[in-house]
């Protein structure tokens, strides 16, 4: 199952990580950021703002989202 959020600082991403079936890939515009056991802890990140993503990590004004729900599932 895949995830998309859409923000200011660009579209993230989660999906399946073809390089292990068993974990999740987080995106943004395609490029990969990092790679996590859930997608809930893939959302955590992005919540928690510690994506890798300088232009999403040091945003004050966006909307964060609290959790995985709050993605759209695709």
């Amino acid at each position: 199952m895949s995830y998309i959020l859409r923000t200011p600082a660009g579209t993230f991403t989660i999906e399946p990580d073809e390089a292990d079936w068993d974990i999740v890939k987080l995106c943004i515009g395609g490029l990969k950021l990092a790679s996590f056991q859930t997608a809930e802890d893939a959302a955590g990140a992005v919540t928690r703002r510690r994506t890798g993503w300088p232009d999403w990590d040091r945003a004050k004004e966006c909307a964060c989202p609290a959790c995985l729900a709050d993605w759209e599932e695709c």
